[in-house]
């Protein structure tokens, strides 16, 4: 089954974050990647920044549905076969710095996250400390262009080494 033009645009979106930033993703950028007509990111969106935010709620229910993976699948898989998506997740990350609607709107996510993780049995303080850790250590896996957790840096933090 073809998909949508709108979640061709969101993969097309992500696509283009991952390999030009954030300064490339325009939406003609973003339009001819997902191969639809020009137009079609403020037909679906209104604008870039409504199709930003589709963005950041389609990443959520992404994590939502793999939960309760455990964190060293999650880096395997984030540095792995979700190498582009991570790259354009952190690319969103950072446009949170300079854009408050954003900002809101990931932390909001990243809040309800550690809340299904507490669900699990986890502290909220602890929650979202592993989430945090887990960030840095996918940050540095992508630097250091490592394709895992190899290092077993989770099992060193939570004292199991």
């Amino acid at each position: 089954m073809e998909k949508s033009a709108s979640a061709r645009l969101i993969e097309a979106a992500y696509a283009v974050l991952a390999r030009e930033g954030a300064k490339g993703a325009t939406v003609r950028a973003i339009e001819a990647q997902a191969g639809v007509p020009h137009g079609s990111v403020r037909h679906h969106f209104g604008d870039r920044s409504g199709l930003i935010l589709g963005l950041v709620d389609d990443l959520l229910a992404r994590d939502r549905d793999r939960l309760p993976e455990q964190p060293e699948a999650t880096m395997a898989r984030m540095l792995g076969s979700d190498r582009d998506l991570t790259i354009a997740r952190y690319e969103l990350f950072l446009m949170a710095t300079r854009d408050e609607t954003l900002r809101g709107r990931i932390v909001s996510a990243r809040d309800e996250l550690v809340a299904l993780a507490g669900r699990a049995g986890a502290s909220p303080r602890a929650a979202r400390g592993l989430v945090a850790a887990v960030d840095g250590f996918i940050l540095d896996g992508l630097l250091r262009g490592d394709h895992g957790p190899s290092t077993g840096l989770l099992s060193a933090l939570a004292g199991d080494r």
